[in-house]
């Protein structure tokens, strides 16, 4: 799972590469458009939703990958 969300990740965002520690800070291209088509891409690849209060809050690759988890 860990690949999968990477790699949607990378192709959302247009990077070449990401680490946990990089986040809307640290990462120029993550915008508010490309944050929900992110969440958009990531519930379509792993198959459920997050809820409303959730989304302004995985504004981290660490805080995406642990919600991730929660949900599997």
């Amino acid at each position: 799972m860990r690949e999968n969300l990477k790699q949607v990740l990378l192709d959302v965002l247009d990077v070449d590469s990401i680490s946990d520690s990089d986040s809307v800070e640290t990462i120029q291209s993550w915008d508010s458009v490309r944050h929900l088509n992110l969440i958009l891409a990531i519930e379509e690849r792993f198959g459920f939703t997050f809820e409303a209060d959730e989304i302004p809050e995985l504004t981290s690759v660490r805080a995406i990958s642990e919600a991730v988890d929660r949900k599997a």
